[in-house]
């Protein structure tokens, strides 16, 4: 059988470093999703109008003027990677509607029934996220949000899913002042079996809880969120500013993490489309990632 203990192990590396068991799964979801984000370090549960917004708060697709959509690829390593597609628009002035697919791949894992030199085989561990949802405004103020989703991972040829939901609100105290708070992937365990063989043990869902708030001054965005994953609470920072029509930079940095902390990007705007790259690099030779997302405004 696959060594699952050690998938995981390598997998959670990359989120927090933190402490693991066999019931930890679903690890690559627990990765900041797009360039932008994971630019400011992943500070990104109070702010909107993006279509990776509603990754951290479901709430975040108030006040998108106009259809987005966002695709994104990432890598770790040279085998481990993940695509995702989001979007965000308008339906009334009052409501918005959004969704997304996440997609995470590990290649080339080596199989072994027991300590050996080399492996009996190789196989491959996917991770897929679906999500839709809606944005609602109570008050001028208060939006609220939900979103309704299905995992489902496979890993050789074991297979399992769950159903999960994100629920989260956004209060624009002032048009420069945003608090935003939200738990996503709230749902029941699940376990990864194969039809004649037993299943694994019940795996969590790797639910997340945010609060935060950003501040715009005229070009500029800084945001900070306190994020608790794996009963562990982090300080994420993050700011970005407007150097040219053209151009954004933007910087973070991730507290109380083993394996990451400061993060940098950029951002390059023509017309309609926007180009944006991340840089995140990890410690414990964990190597560097680079995030790319094409943005689309119809």
């Amino acid at each position: 059988m696959w060594n699952r203990i050690a998938l995981i192990l390598a997998l959670l590396l990359l989120v927090n470093g933190g402490s693991v068991t066999a019931q930890d799964g679903l690890a690559l979801m627990k990765v900041e999703v797009g360039a932008r984000a994971s630019g400011m370090g992943g500070a990104f549960v109070s702010v909107i109008s993006d279509p990776n917004s509603t990754a951290y708060n479901p709430a975040g697709a108030v006040n998108t003027d106009k259809f987005s959509a966002s695709f994104g690829h990432n890598t770790y390593w040279s085998d481990i990677r993940i695509e995702t597609a989001y979007f965000g628009s308008g339906l009334t002035d009052r409501s918005w509607i959004h969704g997304g697919i996440r997609y995470a791949a590990v290649s080339d894992l080596e199989s072994r029934l027991g300590p050996s030199t080399d492996p009996e085989g190789l196989f491959d561990a996917h991770d897929v996220s679906f999500k839709g949802g809606l944005a609602y405004r109570l008050t001028g103020k208060l939006t609220a949000g939900a979103a309704f989703g299905w995992f489902v991972e496979k890993i050789d040829m074991y297979r399992g899913s769950a159903f999960n939901v994100d629920l989260g609100v956004i209060y624009q105290v002032r048009p420069d002042i945003n608090i935003g708070a939200s738990v996503v992937n709230l749902g029941p365990d699940f376990s990864l079996s194969l039809a004649g063989k037993p299943g694994t043990e019940d795996i969590s869902l790797p639910t997340t809880y945010r609060v935060g708030g950003s501040y715009t001054y005229d070009k500029y965005l800084g945001a900070l969120d306190v994020v608790i994953v794996d009963d562990e609470a982090h300080v994420h920072i993050g700011a970005e500013g407007r150097l040219h029509d053209y151009v954004s930079l933007r910087s973070g940095y991730m507290i109380n993490y083993d394996s990451k902390n400061f993060t940098a990007g950029a951002s390059f705007i023509r017309r309609n489309f926007t180009i944006e790259y991340a840089f995140v690099p990890y410690s414990n030779d964990l190597g560097t990632s680079h995030l790319f997302n094409l943005t689309v405004t119809l």
